[in-house]
């Protein structure tokens, strides 16, 4: 396609796509001669990508840069705006390239390569094996990228913490995002348009985040001054289920 219509297709102007291309966030077209230049569905992905992040997640082109390097931002990104960047990634590298290889990631984490075989036997992440060598995803090399900003806080082998302490959010965020799912889809079925249900788990996601956050951190902190004052062993374990739920609530008004 003609400049004309990646203008129509992605509603930006050609002066801000040719930014994109310069700052490497868009990948150059295709220039049989100087004076003609052809683009692609990928240049159309990754120009919607980029503006994404910008509208909904308010990232700037520097940080978004920053990000496809594997940078540490002090921005948080919530994580629905890794959609956009594994998108982002597969338009700049092409189709079948939407991984990232460990290679990569060990110049800038020696432990990369180690914490991302460690957290794929726990099912967190998953390695893609090509000619090129072990890869992942876009958003699971922000996992491991996580992890290595954890190691940074003492949470090292030399602590007794390794990936497989993660174990108990693997199974936890794999239970929830079921529960999460199976009742949306019950509760919106034949009720609401697939674009509106889109929009509401566009806004819902993150803030059931920060919701789910807070209370776990709320509860992190009663366990820990129950165990001060010498009451932890006294609490019977929650249980991920429904009347589970229910008896440890009293159980919390009583002991905590």
């Amino acid at each position: 396609m003609k400049m004309g219509e990646l203008e129509q297709r992605t509603g930006v102007n050609r002066e801000t796509i040719r930014v994109l291309i310069r700052k490497g966030l868009v990948p150059a077209p295709d220039k049989p001669k100087a004076t003609v230049a052809h683009y692609t569905e990928e240049h159309v992905r990754a120009i919607r990508a980029v503006r994404n992040l910008q509208q909904e997640h308010q990232v700037t082109l520097e940080q978004i840069r920053s990000m496809l390097r594997g940078d540490h931002l002090d921005k948080r990104v919530e994580a629905p705006a890794f959609h956009h960047l594994e998108a982002l990634v597969a338009a700049r590298f092409g189709e079948d390239d939407r991984t990232i290889p460990l290679d990569v990631l060990v110049q800038s984490n020696a432990h990369a390569e180690r914490d991302a075989r460690g957290l794929a036997a726990l099912g967190a992440i998953e390695l893609v094996e090509s000619d090129d060598g072990t890869g992942v995803s876009y958003t699971d090399a922000r996992l491991i990228g996580i992890w290595a900003r954890m190691r940074e806080a003492g949470f090292e082998e030399t602590a007794n913490f390794f990936p497989e302490v993660l174990d108990h959010y693997t199974k936890s965020a794999d239970y929830l995002a079921y529960a999460e799912a199976t009742r949306f889809i019950a509760r919106t079925d034949g009720l609401i348009r697939e674009e509106l249900a889109a929009d509401m788990l566009k806004t819902g996601l993150p803030l059931m985040l920060d919701f789910f956050g807070l209370l776990r951190m709320k509860y992190f902190i009663r366990y820990l001054a129950a165990e001060t004052e010498g009451r932890l062993a006294q609490i019977e374990p929650p249980r991920l289920d429904r009347k589970g739920g229910a008896d440890r609530k009293r159980e919390r008004s009583r002991d905590l």
